[in-house]
C-alpha cells in the first residue's frame, strides 16, 4: 500500500457496432483474453458466466499450485477478499428480517467497544454503505508498518478500532470506502445471532443455495481443499501471497466461480431472503443530505457501455476477484484470480464478449509509475549538497520522537538529503518532501501536516492517506530523531 511499481493496463478500443457473438466464438475471445494467464508455468484465474441465473461458460486457466502443478478448474477455491462482503450484507439483511436486529441500530449496541466519537451515532447500515465516517484498518494497519499478509486476530482489531480518537468524518455525510465496518459487522452477526458469521452464513446462504464450495474462513490455519495459492510476481518467478487473518466480513470468503454462479441465480430466484432481500441488497446507499450514492449493500452500482451494472471487485495477498451483473441483459461475469499482476478489467473484458461488443483491436501498454524525485534511491533525486544543507536545516527543526496513541506507534522523524524521513519500527522509512513550511507529501499520496502550538512551537504532525484522516501523531517532549 505504500509502494509504488510499474502497473499494466489494457487498453480496449470501443467497439462500432456490437456484433452477435457465438457461443464457440464466445469461448475463442475469452480464451485470447486470458491467455496471459494460461501459461502451466504461472498461476492464473477461473472465470464464469451466467445467463439467467444459470452458468453457460466456466473455465480454469493456469495453475492453483504452483508446487505441486495444479492447474486451476471452474471448481477451485479462491480467496474472493472484498467480494465476501456481499455474503457479510446478506446475513445481516437476514437478521433484520427476523427481527433480531435493525440497520438503524448504533453499532454501539452490539460493539460498545466502538468509541463514541463525540456521540456519534453510526448506524449499522452506515457502515454497510460506507459511510459511517470510521477509519479503514487496513490502511492504519499499513501506516503502522504491519505486514499486508501478516496474522490479525478479532481482540486485534478490537483493540485498533477501540484506540481511535476521531472519524474520518461525520456518520453519514460522505461516502468513503472502509473495510472497518464490514469487520464490525461481522462481530454484530454473532452477538445478535449465537453462531460466528461463518456458521450463519453457511446454514442460512451457503448450504439452501448449494453452495458446497464456499465458506468463510475464520480459522488462518484451517485446511481449504483444492484451494488456489495466491501469489505475487517476484522478479522472473513468484512468491506465495496469502492472507493469514482470523477477521472476516470484510473479507475472509473461499468460494468457486461455480457456486458463485448459485449465488447469482439468487438475485433473480430469491430463494434465500426473498424479494425484500433482493431489494434491500440493490437499494443505492443515501447520505443524510438526501444525496443518493453509487453503492448499496455491498455492491457498487455503475453504468457500462449504456447497461447498469452491479459489481464488487476484490484484492488481497495474491488474489483478484470480480462479481459483475448487467441486470437488463440478466448476464453476469465472474473472474478469480490467484496473482496479485491480475488486470481489475478483465470482467468487463469478459462482459463485452458476452454481451456481443466484439472490440476491434485490444492492446497492452505500460504506465511508468517508477521511481520519481520524491522516492528514496531514485536516480533523479536531488543530489546537489547545497541544495540538500538548507533544506536539511529547514527541516530539523521537526527532527524527534512522535507517538501514535490510535496505534501504539512510536516514531521518528529526520531529514536527509533534502528529505522528511519518517522511520517505524520494523518497516520501510517513508520519504516526505515540502508542499509547503507544514505541509509535506510523498509518491504515495500521504499528506504530513505539522501541528504548532499558539506560540508556533511543534506540537506534533498528522497522517492523511487514502482512507484515513488526520491521524495524530504527539512529539516526546525532550527528544530528536537521530
Amino acid at each position: 500500500m505504500l509502494r509504488r511499481a510499474a502497473l499494466a493496463i489494457v487498453l480496449v478500443a470501443a467497439p462500432a457496432a456490437a456484433q452477435t457473438i457465438t457461443s464457440d466464438s464466445a469461448g475463442h475471445w475469452v480464451d485470447s483474453v486470458l491467455s496471459p494467464y494460461a501459461s502451466p508455468d504461472s498461476p492464473g484465474c477461473a472465470v464464469g458466466v451466467t445467463r439467467g441465473g444459470s452458468l453457460v461458460f466456466a473455465k480454469g486457466y493456469g495453475m492453483a499450485d504452483l508446487e505441486h502443478d495444479r492447474p486451476i478448474t471452474p471448481d477451485t477455491r479462491f480467496n474472493i477478499a472484498s467480494v465476501s462482503k456481499q455474503f457479510t450484507a446478506m446475513s445481516v439483511v437476514l437478521l433484520a428480517l427476523d427481527g433480531k436486529l435493525s440497520l438503524d441500530d448504533s453499532i454501539q449496541k452490539w460493539v460498545p467497544e466502538v468509541p463514541s466519537f463525540g456521540n456519534s451515532v453510526i448506524t449499522l447500515r452506515e457502515l454497510l454503505n460506507h459511510t459511517s465516517g470510521l477509519r479503514d484498518y487496513f490502511t492504519l494497519l499499513a501506516v503502522s508498518g504491519w505486514p499486508s499478509d501478516g496474522l490479525l486476530t478479532e481482540k486485534q482489531f478490537l483493540s485498533l478500532v477501540g484506540r481511535q480518537k476521531s472519524l474520518n468524518f461525520a456518520p453519514g455525510d460522505e461516502f468513503l470506502y472502509s473495510n472497518t465496518g464490514y469487520a464490525l459487522l461481522s462481530i454484530v452477526v454473532r452477538r445478535a445471532s449465537g453462531e460466528s458469521l461463518r456458521t450463519f452464513a453457511a446454514e442460512r446462504i451457503f448450504k439452501p443455495l448449494g453452495m458446497t464450495h464456499t465458506e468463510f474462513r475464520d480459522d488462518h490455519t484451517a485446511l481449504i481443499p483444492q484451494r488456489a495459492l495466491g501469489y505475487e510476481p517476484n522478479g522472473s518467478t513468484y512468491r506465495i501471497s496469502q492472507p493469514e487473518m482470523d477477521v472476516v466480513g470484510d473479507g475472509g470468503v473461499y468460494s468457486t466461480v461455480e457456486d458463485l454462479a448459485k449465488w447469482d441465480a439468487n438475485f433473480q430466484t430469491g430463494q434465500v431472503g426473498g424479494k425484500r432481500a433482493i431489494a434491500m441488497l440493490e437499494e443505492p446507499g443515501m447520505l443524510k443530505n438526501g444525496q443518493t450514492i453509487p453503492y448499496a449493500l455491498a455492491m457498487t452500482i455503475g453504468e457500462f457501455h449504456g447497461l447498469k451494472t452491479y459489481s464488487h471487485s476484490g484484492a488481497y495477498g495474491g488474489y483478484r476477484s470480480t462479481f459483475l451483473r448487467f441486470p437488463e441483459r440478466n448476464l453476469s461475469v465472474i473472474t478469480l484470480c490467484n496473482t496479485s499482476s491480475a488486470s481489475s478489467q478483465l470482467a468487463e473484458q469478459v462482459g463485452s464478449i458476452m454481451l456481443g461488443l466484439v472490440t476491434q483491436n485490444a492492446n497492452a501498454t505500460t504506465l511508468d509509475l517508477s521511481p520519481n524525485p520524491w522516492m528514496a534511491g531514485s536516480p533523479r533525486a536531488p543530489t546537489d549538497s547545497s541544495d540538500s544543507r538548507r533544506r536539511n536545516d529547514q527541516l530539523a527543526q521537526l527532527s524527534g520522537s512522535y507517538y501514535s496513541d490510535e496505534l501504539d506507534l512510536p516514531v521518528t522523524l529526520a531529514p536527509r538529503d533534502g528529505y522528511l524521513v519518517l522511520r517505524r519500527p520494523r518497516a520501510e522509512e517513508i520519504h516526505f518532501v515540502a508542499l509547503t513550511t507544514d505541509l509535506y507529501t510523498n509518491s504515495d499520496k500521504m499528506l504530513l501536516r505539522v501541528i504548532r502550538d499558539g506560540d508556533g512551537a511543534i506540537n506534533g504532525f498528522t497522517l492523511t492517506i487514502s482512507r484515513v484522516r488526520d491521524l495524530e501523531f504527539t512529539r516526546r517532549e525532550g527528544t530528536r530523531g537521530p
